[in-house]
This record gives C-alpha cells, sequence and structure tokens, in this order.
C-alpha cells in the first residue's frame, strides 16, 4: 500500500505587514487562498486540512468537499508552528494517518502553486523505495522551497517544541533524512506578505 499524502494549507495568519488580511485578497476568479485551494482539490492528494482563523472559516462555510476539513486557530500571535501542530493532531484524527503517511504544508499565500506540482510532489512521495524518505523538499534551481512533505513520525518530534522553533528545522536536524525533488520546469512560487507582492502578483495574471 502506498503512503498517503495529506494537504495542510495553513490560512490562520493575521497578514499584519499586509494591512489587511492576505488570504481573502481578489486573484483571477475568486480569492489567494481558493487558488490554492483549488490547485489542492485537483492534485492526487487523499486529503485535506485547512487551519484557519475565524474569517478564514467563515468565508469556507460548512458546505466543503469530501475528505475537507477545517481546524481552527484563533490565537492571534501564534506563530506557523502552532497552525502545522493543530493540523497534524486534526489530520491524525480524521484520516487515522500511519507513521509512513505524509503532511504536505501548503501556504495560503502561495496562489501560483498547481495542482500538477502538487500531483508530482505527492506521487514522488509516494513511490516504493528500499528507504522512504521523512521529508520531502522541493527545490527550484537548487533552492529549497514549497511544497514540501513530512512524515507522521517525523512530525510528532515537533510537539513538545517552543513557539520560537520552526518546522524547517526538522530537516536542518535529519538531513540524512531529506529527499530533494528538483521541480525543473516550476518557477519558485510567490509569498504574497506585503502590498508590493500583491502588486507583483497581479501583475504576474
Amino acid at each position: 500500500m502506498s503512503r498517503r499524502v495529506i494537504a495542510l494549507v495553513l490560512a490562520a495568519g493575521q497578514s499584519r505587514r499586509m494591512g489587511r488580511l492576505k488570504q481573502l485578497l481578489p486573484y483571477r476568479d475568486g480569492t489567494i487562498l481558493e487558488a490554492v485551494l483549488d490547485a489542492v482539490l485537483e492534485s492526487s492528494v487523499d486529503g485535506l486540512c485547512v487551519v484557519a482563523n475565524h474569517q478564514v472559516r467563515e468565508f469556507l462555510g460548512d458546505d466543503l468537499p469530501d475528505r475537507f476539513i477545517v481546524a481552527a486557530n484563533d490565537k492571534l500571535e501564534s506563530e506557523m508552528l502552532e497552525s502545522v501542530k493543530i493540523g497534524v493532531r486534526a489530520i491524525q484524527e480524521e484520516f487515522e494517518t500511519d507513521d509512513d503517511d505524509g503532511v504536505m504544508v501548503l501556504l495560503a499565500d502561495q496562489p501560483q502553486v498547481t495542482g500538477g506540482i502538487i500531483t508530482t510532489v505527492a506521487e514522488d512521495w509516494r513511490l516504493p523505495r528500499k528507504k522512504p524518505p521523512g521529508i520531502l523538499i522541493a527545490t527550484y534551481a537548487g533552492r529549497r522551497g514549497h511544497p514540501a512533505i513530512f512524515s507522521m513520525e517525523m512530525l510528532r518530534e515537533i510537539e513538545p517544541w517552543g513557539h520560537d522553533r520552526r518546522l524547517s528545522e526538522l530537516a536542518d536536524l535529519h538531513p540524512g533524512r531529506v529527499h530533494e525533488l528538483s521541480l525543473i520546469a516550476a518557477a519558485p512560487l510567490l509569498d504574497v506578505n506585503t502590498p508590493d507582492d500583491y502588486d507583483r502578483l497581479r501583475e504576474s495574471e
């Protein structure tokens, strides 16, 4: 049985640098968040969990597709790691994951991600290997980026970590468990953090 991949979209941020909630800013025919979610739903992942603040939860509503769950993070001062922990707990409960199943971490402010990119990364995770990686990271011209997949076994390590830690530390702590996947045909995904970033995103449409 191949290892499953559950997408985890982090959408609980307060968008302080943007000055307004960036997840719900207009993009293409919807919002930045909807572009990310559409890409996930077009892909081959086995499920989706969105960690969201109350504004995003209200926007999403209750009429969600199968195997799509929403977990709440309304802590105004929480860092990204807290959202990851919340999402991992929700995924474990909803999808009854095994240690070898993976959580693909995606950011709600990277709307240029495509279903093709997500599927490529997910399918690489599922490949039969003598020693499967604990972490898979997409790279662009040699630079690490998103998406990244972490095994459920590996993610148990972050549970006691404080808010000052970063998820990327797992790769630094376990370099021998990391597999890099070069996305040769893809450009690095733009993070939409500031009004200037948003202007660049709109110019790229």
